[in-house]
């Protein structure tokens, strides 16, 4: 089989040569390139990942950088960090016809027949899974500015309740068109969203429910309409909203935080593994600091309970970080693609 065949055989629970491995992003590729002997733009295919992220870039004109500062479509810093210290273009805004008045961007200015070129490339050797990271919570916590973002949440909700709406209405336009231009080569709509913490989430469940599940519900249908399986990342602790996800379409959760959960591996499994394909289990917070044979250990532990029964992506539970030892990452995929039980 190859990396499409297994990926999408493991969401279906059909029969597969072998655990299917994955990972959002390894960041040490050239450390890895190096200890292995081997180009750079190999690493990923020797690793055995089995799947492919794809999404549509800004082609659109950005502003200007100010002080060395590079800037989203959004208005805001594109730092990458999670900072204090950065422009947050709504946090003074007071009014609806404020919100109205921003200058939200277009879902027309990007670059869909990029992604649908890069999708076709990829789609006959590994499963596609896009656009990824177009999130709605975080979105409006990036423009208000998190601890704002989360005031203005319970005082003001109709005024967060607009700018979220705006975000989501962007982002149906967005992925609409992203499954318009991709087709078949990309068969995994895969979003992301923020709203939990390691010890749990970041707003109450009954208010999830009120305010995200009905968006993420309509962006999820889309999906299905077209024949997709959904894959959503989310961090953390969200065990209290799961049943809520499958129910709204949820077929791959990502992370899979293990070590954040307030119920076994075993539990997980039981209660929610006929409803969802788990992606991700082994720590990333480990890898910088144990050794190969204790990261086989791991994984070996994640495949046994996780992958009992099919419905199981192993890989690490977010990124792989520049500071993880290359032969600990290697050690991790080698062990997934072997591993076949006791």
């Amino acid at each position: 089989m190859n990396g499409r065949e297994r990926e999408l055989a493991t969401i279906r629970r059909d029969p597969t040569d072998r655990i299917a491995t994955d990972a959002i992003s390894v960041e040490n590729q050239a450390e890895i390139a190096a200890h292995l002997g081997i180009a750079p733009h190999t690493v990923l295919d020797r690793l055995g990942l089995d799947g492919r992220i794809v999404s549509a870039p800004y082609a659109a004109e950005l502003p200007d950088p100010v002080d060395d500062v590079l800037w989203t479509e959004w208005g805001t810093p594109n730092s990458g960090d999670y900072g204090t210290a950065r422009l947050n273009p709504m946090a003074e805004v007071s009014s609806l016809e404020e919100v109205e008045a921003y200058p939200w961007p277009a879902a027309a200015n990007y670059d869909y027949s990029a992604a649908a070129a890069l999708a076709e490339q990829l789609g006959a050797q590994y499963a596609v899974r896009g656009p990824y990271w177009k999130p709605l919570f975080c979105q409006v916590c990036d423009l208000f500015g998190m601890e704002e973002a989360m005031r203005r949440m319970v005082i003001e909700p109709r005024l967060f309740e607009a700018a979220l709406e705006h975000v989501t209405e962007h982002t149906l336009a967005y992925v609409e068109r992203l499954l318009d231009a991709c087709g078949q080569a990309l068969p995994i709509l895969c979003l992301g969203d923020d709203f939990a913490t390691q010890r749990g989430m970041m707003l109450s469940p009954e208010l999830w429910r009120r305010i995200l599940k009905p968006r993420y519900a309509r962006l999820f249908e889309l999906g299905k309409r077209r024949g997709k399986f959904i894959w959503f990342h989310s961090c953390g602790d969200i065990t209290a909203v799961l049943p809520d996800l499958i129910e709204i379409g949820v077929d791959v959760w990502e992370t899979v935080q293990l070590h954040t959960l307030p119920i076994s591996p075993e539990a997980l499994k039981r209660e929610y593994g006929q409803h969802l394909t788990f992606f991700g289990g082994v720590n990333t917070q480990r890898l910088p600091f144990i050794t190969p044979d204790e990261v086989r250990a791991e994984v070996q532990r994640c495949i046994g309970v996780l992958g009992r029964g099919g419905g199981y992506i192993c890989g690490p539970d977010h990124h792989i970080k520049p500071d993880v030892p290359p032969q600990n990452a290697v050690a991790l995929f080698d062990e997934a693609r072997t591993y076949r039980g006791p």
